[in-house]
């Protein structure tokens, strides 16, 4: 991350958390789909960050998230995990020869179909982290899978929105 995109990335950390906090924590279909929108900020950090800057950043977000809904920790370790996964992930799904000129993974720069692919599994694994932490453990298996599929749609489908909206850029690829 050069110094240019430095200011920007706290700019839309400060964005995404306080979003988050003041109008997402609210928010709840069915008693069922909650909405992480502060993920996205960590889908869309620059594909040159080394795994520990991620894990850091993700700790860092999470933290941030876990203090405002006085949640013990669950939000810092399923970003960690996903900031952790990130790099293995890209790895599987970035053809052998790469990306030219891709340093962000925005819908807009990669298009919806690699955005889909890159994105929707990591909010999974978030959602399956972040809700079997908080039932502590398998024994209410399918309601807590149910909360991880309703959530992980809902927030993939608010990143979508939130990526058309406010992220410009030309497609690469």
């Amino acid at each position: 991350m050069n110094s240019r995109t430095l200011p920007a990335q706290i700019i839309y950390f400060l964005v995404y958390v306080l979003v988050q906090v003041a109008i997402f924590e609210n928010i709840v279909l069915f008693n069922k789909a909650f909405c992480f929108l502060y993920i996205a900020f960590l889908l869309v950090l620059p594909l040159e960050l080394g795994r520990i800057t991620l894990m850091l950043i993700g700790f860092v977000t999470g933290i941030s998230v876990d203090i405002f809904y006085d949640s013990l920790g669950i939000h810092t370790a399923a970003s960690v995990l996903i900031m952790y996964l990130r790099p293995h992930w890209l790895n599987l799904i970035t053809p052998r020869g790469g990306y030219e000129n891709l340093s962000i993974p925005t819908l807009k720069s990669v298009g919806l179909d690699w955005f889909s692919t890159y994105a929707f599994p990591l909010v999974l694994i978030h959602s399956f982290a972040l809700f079997y932490i908080e039932a502590g453990g398998f024994h209410m298996f399918f309601y807590t899978f149910l909360k991880v599929l309703f959530s992980s749609v809902l927030t993939f489908t608010i990143i979508i929105i939130t990526q058309y909206l406010f992220y410009s850029g030309r497609r690469v690829i």
